[in-house]
């Protein structure tokens, strides 16, 4: 068994006060039943001070993992479950190590929000209806990827004290 496994990349927001490009670093992973994982403290507070220092929004509490995409009133449903943000990978990647943290970035939020077509993007792609959304993909999802490296790098690579 790995000694810390992170799950990295890109969520859905769930509150509508939220904007793209923030980071959320969760202290709680929950799967769609309810089954709860708690971050390991020392990976939570290393990759905190690692977005701080960076000058990025961040935002904490529980992320829920979710075996497709979250839109329209769904994400009302979790976020009144407690749940900030949601992605499909770190429910199953916590069960994977003793030591477990998250980082994700908000792609879309409840006012920014992308059709469901993207769950497949091959269909999605071919509806004139999607373009200016692949427009905006395209360039703010390489954008957040970018901000994923730039904190992972911060907090295990970089200059400041990770402390992990």
């Amino acid at each position: 068994m790995p000694g810390i496994v992170i799950s990295a990349g890109l969520c859905g927001g769930l509150l509508r006060d939220q904007t793209p490009g923030t980071v959320v670093i969760p202290s709680v992973v929950a799967d769609e039943q309810g089954m709860t994982h708690a971050c390991d403290p020392g990976v939570v507070a290393a990759l905190e001070r690692a977005a701080h220092y960076l000058r990025l929004p961040v935002a904490g509490g529980s992320l829920v993992s979710t075996a497709g995409m979250v839109t329209g009133p769904s994400r009302e449903v979790w976020a009144e479950r407690g749940h900030v943000a949601v992605d499909m990978e770190s429910a199953a990647a916590a069960e994977s190590a003793q030591r477990f943290g998250v980082l994700r970035v908000i792609l879309d939020t409840p006012s920014r929000e992308l059709s469901g077509a993207w769950a497949t993007p091959a269909r999605a792609i071919r509806q004139p209806s999607n373009w200016g959304e692949a427009i905006w993909l395209g360039i703010h999802a390489p954008r957040y990827a970018l901000r994923v490296g730039a904190v992972l790098e911060a907090a295990f690579l970089g200059n400041i004290d990770p402390e992990v």
